[in-house]
């Protein structure tokens, strides 16, 4: 008699051995055919568990770049191009995703603003055109370009943007954050999400926090600005730029000066201020990504401007118990000079550093991929992701909104 076919072996299985095997498939690509193969290995492949384990072990690629494009209208999507290996797919969100975000309400659909990406869903936001309408009167919005749906948040209650003086800032950041396992049963953790909104007011910052679990904000963490540094006695010095995120905690280049790092510790929610490495005079730092480094370490990728261009150095540093990084403890890992004499900084992970570079070099956007070997970091290619980017190109787009999204996010 005839053996049956291999896959009608795996499929008398159990469940729990059938995602063991299933697990070891070495891409996300043999799991979606798989997925389509057989109703049993579809039925382990979709589980919620299995998908939060095979997230963890692949994770998601980077498709392409997001941005505002002035007079081209609005925003717009830039896939990864040949030869980059998401350039399939990043093709197909170019034409299924609305990347001009038509379904969103509004008198004026350029209204919108795209303050941050993450997971595949996007944060916007749009003030309400009120006489006197102050910070507390913006509008928020988390959408799924994909399946065209989209969550309106509640505005800050008064009484709690009272309360933090909310009505006296005009600037600060809005931004996603990674929702705690505590925070959420397994039941949604796909599809919770959590943002934080960053007010600069007069004499401190104070952050609110909403979660999709509770439907609500609220106010987690305030500082004056005299106790973080005397350096932030000068408003000049206050200004936030250029966040990062590494173990549980966001980093920001404070100010003009490129010798401090803002730090909210989201496990803690609390302000903290992280010296950058010194320098000789006029070669402060301009441009850094932090990135989690592993062993735990975090890691940093610096600009320094030089008289013959701009250097790129790398550090780390140690984290110490409660989670943070010690105050003046950076090693210098490695350095380079780059040939820009103009770049911005798009992201970053612990090997790799996504640049947008102007025409006066090769305009495009690039990936510097380096080494993972602790003991020597080094550069081993470059490579250019998209050719001909508009300069107001400011996000990373990596990986599709969450699977369980549909049909609400």
């Amino acid at each position: 008699m005839a053996s049956p076919p291999a896959y009608r072996q795996l499929d008398a299985l159990p469940d729990d051995l059938l995602a063991e095997v299933l697990i070891r498939l070495p891409s996300l690509a043999d799991l979606g055919r798989a997925c389509a193969s057989c109703a049993s290995f579809r039925r382990v492949v979709t589980d919620r568990a299995f998908l939060r384990r095979a997230r963890a072990l692949h994770p998601p690629s980077l498709l392409g770049f997001c941005g505002a494009s002035p007079g081209a209208g609005g925003f717009h999507f830039h896939p990864a191009e040949p030869p980059h290996p998401s350039a399939p797919a990043a093709r197909g969100v170019l034409r299924a995703a609305d990347f001009g975000f038509s379904f969103l309400p509004s008198p004026d659909p350029l209204g919108w603003v795209v303050r941050d990406v993450l997971g595949g869903r996007f944060l916007l936001d749009r003030d309400v055109v009120e006489e006197g309408a102050a910070a507390a009167s913006r509008i928020l919005a988390v959408c799924d370009p994909l399946f065209r749906r989209h969550l309106l948040l509640p505005q800050i209650p008064q009484d709690l943007a009272a309360a933090s003086a909310l009505r006296q800032s005009r600037r600060g950041d809005t931004f996603f954050a990674p929702i705690g396992e505590e925070e959420c049963v397994a039941a949604v953790a796909e599809t919770s999400f959590k943002v934080i909104w960053i007010a600069e007011c007069a004499d401190k910052l104070v952050a609110f926090v909403f979660s999709s679990v509770t439907g609500q904000w609220r106010a987690t963490a305030s500082v004056c600005w005299g106790d973080l540094s005397p350096a932030f006695s000068r408003p000049a010095c206050r200004s936030m730029s250029r966040r990062s995120y590494a173990y549980g905690c966001f980093y920001w280049m404070m100010g003009d000066s490129g010798k401090n790092l803002l730090v909210l510790d989201m496990r803690r929610m609390d302000f903290s201020v992280l010296e950058l490495p010194s320098s000789a005079p006029g070669h402060d730092i301009v441009e850094c990504a932090i990135v989690e480094e592993g062993e735990g370490k975090i890691g940093m990728f610096a600009f320094r401007n030089y008289i013959a261009g701009y250097a790129l150095q790398i550090y780390s540093a140690k984290m110490q118990n409660e989670g943070k990084a010690a105050a003046g403890k950076w090693s210098f890992e490695t350095a380079m000079v780059v040939p820009f004499d103009e770049f911005g900084i798009l992201g970053a992970t612990s090997r790799e550093l996504f640049l947008k570079v102007p025409p006066s070099f090769a305009r495009g956007c690039y990936s510097l991929e380096f080494s993972t070997n602790p003991s020597c970091k080094y550069l081993e290619s470059v490579r250019r992701v998209i050719s001909g980017v508009p300069p107001s190109l400011s996000f990373l787009y990596v990986g599709y909104p969450p699977s369980l999204s549909s049909p609400s996010i």
